[in-house]
């Protein structure tokens, strides 16, 4: 209704001065001209209104997916995740301050535009100042919240730094302790390997003298004292069969035919039923009670009778 009443006014104007069609034209052009630039400056200070509302939802967005991140959790994995989402929100923040600073700089053309019309509307200048001030209201909080998660990024930073830091100090601990366990395994085994390995010799008296196991104690003049076999005062393993006392009960004899005697300190008490009364076995030593059997001594010599 105003362009019309525009129009009118200009044609009677016109009229009254008594001005020719070519100028009557161009008045009309100029209104028409006039009212689409004025038509063109609120279509986009209506965009701006809606530019203003989507960054606010934008900035809402951002702020709740920093608040919906996974602070609380102290573990590794939750600051890392919980960094991954600041910097979302950040990115997000920044686009907001770029789309911000564009419209900016369109509201500055527009209202250049608008002072410099044919037709000085106050109301509409106005309207662009208030646009302005919100737009930089929103600078200011927008660029406040990219410092807030700035900061609490190079928090997160320094926490994962210093939780990596426990991570590899808690690896080279643990390294350490399963070096030291497999040590510890190798050695318990070695001692009980050790604990467990007993040696015996079983043989004819003139072949057990002559490798070392035995030899004759006392001496004998006429019919007078007497000599015995005794375990040598050092023996060596290596003349010996080393055997495991815990797995090995039964110990085989060179010959089944023949009997032999105990003359190291075990006692034949422990070993199995069928022993003979004078203490000689015959064809296998069957322990009955191997811890007893061989405390009194981890070698075992038999002496074919």
């Amino acid at each position: 209704m105003r362009k019309y009443a525009w129009t009118l006014f200009v044609v009677g104007a016109l009229a009254t001065t008594g001005c020719n069609q070519a100028e009557l034209k161009k008045a009309l052009a100029d209104a028409k001209s006039a009212e689409a630039q004025k038509d063109s400056l609120l279509t986009e200070v209506l965009e701006t209104t809606q530019f203003v509302t989507d960054i606010n939802g934008e900035l809402a967005k951002a702020k709740s997916l920093a608040v919906t991140t996974t602070s609380t959790d102290p573990g590794l994995p939750g600051a890392r995740k919980d960094r991954e989402d600041r910097k979302a929100a950040l990115e997000r923040v920044n686009a907001v301050i770029a789309k911000l600073n564009e419209s900016e700089a369109k509201l500055a053309e527009t209202e250049t535009r608008a002072k410099s019309s044919r037709q000085r509307n106050a109301r509409l200048l106005a309207q662009i100042e208030t646009y302005k001030k919100t737009i930089e209201d929103l600078k200011s909080t927008a660029e406040q919240q990219r410092a807030d998660y700035e900061a609490q990024i190079a928090d997160r930073n320094v926490q994962i730094a210093t939780l990596a830091g426990r991570v590899d100090t808690l690896t080279t601990e643990n390294t350490t302790l399963s070096t030291q366990k497999a040590a510890l395994s190798d050695t318990v085994v070695n001692l009980t390997a050790y604990k467990n390995t007993v040696y015996y010799a079983a043989g004819t008296k003139d072949e057990l003298i002559k490798k070392g196991v035995i030899t004759k104690e006392g001496s004998k003049f006429l019919i007078f004292g007497g000599t015995r076999l005794e375990p040598a005062r050092n023996l060596d393993p290596q003349a010996f069969t080393a055997i495991d006392k815990v797995t090995n009960t039964s110990i085989p004899l060179p010959r089944t035919d023949k009997q032999y005697k105990i003359i190291s300190r075990q006692s034949p008490s422990y070993l199995a039923p069928g022993v003979a009364k004078d203490g000689k076995v015959t064809g296998t030593v069957d322990i009955a009670h191997p811890e007893e059997f061989w405390s009194a001594s981890k070698y075992l010599i038999l002496v074919q009778d």
